[in-house]
């Protein structure tokens, strides 16, 4: 595909975007003349991986070719923008509908496509139509003609020429409900929205049937999410998706296993439910699917922003929402679908501030060129180039994605262009970035064609001594402590030398038994306070006991990482004492110590300073015969 500076600036124009260039910070030298077309023209060679598609199967197109006229172009995204300009649901269900006359079709459809043909979707439609069959205008002399050629070209052949020669295509992840795609070219992803959105005993006994599950309780209902999703495993899914931000808001709360499974008993009973039981139920599931995708290392693509359709409530998908999902699924890498039009500005906090919070901008440049130049202006000087996937066509019909990757490109031209321009970026940072954004980011996340994410291919972590020990300590869970007695909270007084009960009266102090997630983190805001909101201010101390048994005497390592400073004790010896304010990481701090044979008592205290307020605890025991006790 080649398209020339022309077109380029007559597609900035038709978008109305003002250059940005004079906005942006000179941080290295002007470019040579000519930066522009060579951007554009690497831009066009990638090629790309195309990260969301709704496509229905060559097969399934070449069936129906005698159905198709020139409505097909239009009605994927762009039939709402009709129904928008119109008011008139029933007129466009007419539009559509092959049981009239395509004359008397055209006279409906007209009058309102004049009105949207300035729309970014009218303007897919339109391009198609140019590129791929040589019509250059929608008009009273051209809809028949368009209408046979696209019937004509509906044959085999038709999806390797349109997205592999035409688009220039290598790879494309399909969202199709079904497994008919030929994976040579395709990979396929998910949905378990079904096992969250239930909401009877027949749609819960059918989900089990479908997978030779009876289902009586929780427990069997979230065996059958297991099954369903290893035969997603089995059939090399490469991400789990969710829908549900366009049937509910988008914050998914960590509801209790008790509430979870009473309302499953409930709703099993066909009993009436309230809205926030159903809603207390779903949660629970989300974090059940999530769970499943932690386990099998798989990145969750999820829909936010604007819905495909007439009238949804925008402010059920902002992506804020989602935060608590990313702190309590730290592992789990979250593809943030639409680049969460219109909120772009908390996308990009969200994506700057989460390791594993990625930007997909799938649909967003047929949503609005503007938009996407203006967000992805910013985003490149706010988020790592390492987290920003440009391309996914979101498109049933095959020749509308072959226009998105024409506005995809166009606009990533535009954005390098500018950048270059001003002396933000070098043309060499230029290209690079736009082979991240197009190509090598997806097959990162996605673990395409032997590519991974992360530090297994940094040569120093690979290398025998201090620093692969601690690679490979901190990348296992070998060891972490996950059994504790925690105490609290106390009053800072004077800070890690301030004496609490916990350090003079154990026995007679106010302990609670906790067991922790499999990352092994105390929370203390979560422990001590039902409303986390107010307790992230807390300012104080808290204990944290445990009791490691030893088959012998040794010497070994003990790691800490804690929020904020921390002292701890040893059989009754101080080995640490630090005051400090920091993040609490796992195996922040490495302790040699001492273990006596049998019992060793180990007190942690460790203090808040504001915010957040934790604790990481791990033995380094190679031989895995040091236990901890369980309460």
């Amino acid at each position: 595909m080649k398209l020339t500076s022309k077109s380029l600036v007559t597609f900035c124009m038709a978008a109305g975007v003002i250059a940005t260039s004079s906005a942006q910070i000179r941080t290295t030298n002007l470019p040579e003349p000519g930066f522009e077309l060579r951007i554009e023209n690497h831009v066009n060679e990638i090629k790309l991986i195309d990260t969301h598609e709704h496509l229905i199967t060559e097969e399934e197109r070449i069936q129906k070719a005698d159905q198709l006229d020139f409505t097909y172009l239009f009605s994927h995204y762009a039939n709402e923008d009709l129904v928008s300009a119109s008011n008139m649901k029933g007129i466009m269900n007419i539009v559509f509908s092959n049981d009239f006359p395509l004359e008397e079709r055209w006279e409906l459809f007209y009058p309102f496509f004049r009105e949207m043909r300035n729309t970014a979707y009218a303007r897919a439609a339109l391009l198609a139509a140019n590129d791929l069959y040589g019509v250059k205008d929608l008009n009273e002399e051209s809809y028949v003609s368009l209408s046979e050629q696209i019937r004509e070209n509906s044959k085999p052949g038709l999806y390797d020429w349109i997205l592999k020669d035409k688009s220039g295509i290598e790879l494309s992840i399909v969202d199709g409900g079904h497994r008919r795609y030929d994976t040579l070219f395709y990979r396929h992803v998910e949905r378990f929205d079904q096992f969250i959105q239930v909401s009877s005993k027949t749609e819960i006994v059918q989900l089990g049937s479908e997978y030779d599950i009876t289902i009586n309780t929780l427990d069997d209902y979230i065996s059958a999410l297991r099954v369903a999703f290893e035969a997603g495993v089995d059939y090399n899914m490469v991400a789990v998706k969710s829908g549900l931000a366009y049937q509910r808001i988008l914050k998914y709360n960590n509801t209790s296993r008790e509430r979870a499974s009473n309302v499953f008993s409930a709703l099993f009973r066909e009993e009436a439910l309230t809205a926030d039981e159903i809603k207390a139920f779903q949660d629970f599931m989300m974090h059940r699917v999530l769970d499943l995708a932690n386990e099998f290392d798989l990145p969750v693509q999820i829909h936010t922003g604007l819905q495909a359709g007439n009238g949804n409530d925008i402010t059920n998908s902002n992506p804020t929402h989602l935060i608590n999902l990313f702190m309590e699924y730290p592992e789990v890498n979250f593809c943030i679908f639409h680049s969460s039009y219109p909120y772009g500005g908390e996308l990009s906090v969200l994506a700057k501030n989460f390791p594993n919070v990625f930007i997909d901008m799938c649909w967003t440049p047929v949503i609005s060129p503007a938009y996407s130049i203006r967000y992805l202006d910013e985003w490149l000087e706010t988020v790592p180039a390492n987290k920003i996937m440009l391309f996914g066509g979101d498109y049933s019909v095959v020749e509308l994605v072959y226009a998105h990757s024409v506005f995809a490109r166009r606009v990533l031209t535009r954005v390098l262009c500018d950048k270059v321009r001003s002396g933000y970026f070098s043309e060499e940072e230029a290209l690079d970035i736009a082979e991240k954004l197009l190509r090598k980011n997806a097959l990162e996340i996605f673990k395409l064609r032997g590519h991974t994410r992360g530090a297994g291919n940094i040569a120093a972590l690979q290398r025998p001594g201090r620093l692969k020990d601690w690679w490979e300590i901190h990348n296992s869970s070998q060891g972490i402590i996950r059994d504790w007695k925690v105490s609290g909270p106390y009053p800072f007084n004077e800070g890690l030398d301030g004496v609490h009960p916990p350090e003079t009266e154990e026995n007679k102090s106010r302990w609670q038994i906790i067991r922790t997630d499999p990352e092994g983190y105390v929370n203390f805001v979560s422990i001590f306070s039902q409303n986390e909101a107010a307790a992230v201010d807390m300012i104080g101390m808290a204990y944290a006991y445990t009791e490691i048994i030893s088959p012998d005497d040794r010497d070994l390592t003990l790691t800490l990482g804690s929020n904020d400073g921390a002292k701890i004790w040893l059989n009754g010896e101080v080995i640490y004492n630090e005051h400090v304010g920091r993040s609490a990481i796992a195996d922040q701090v490495f302790l040699k110590v001492h273990l006596k044979k049998g019992n060793n008592t180990l007190l942690t205290k460790v203090e808040n300073l504001g915010a957040n307020w934790g604790l990481y605890m791990r033995i380094v025991d190679k031989t895995n015969s040091v236990k901890i006790k369980e309460f």
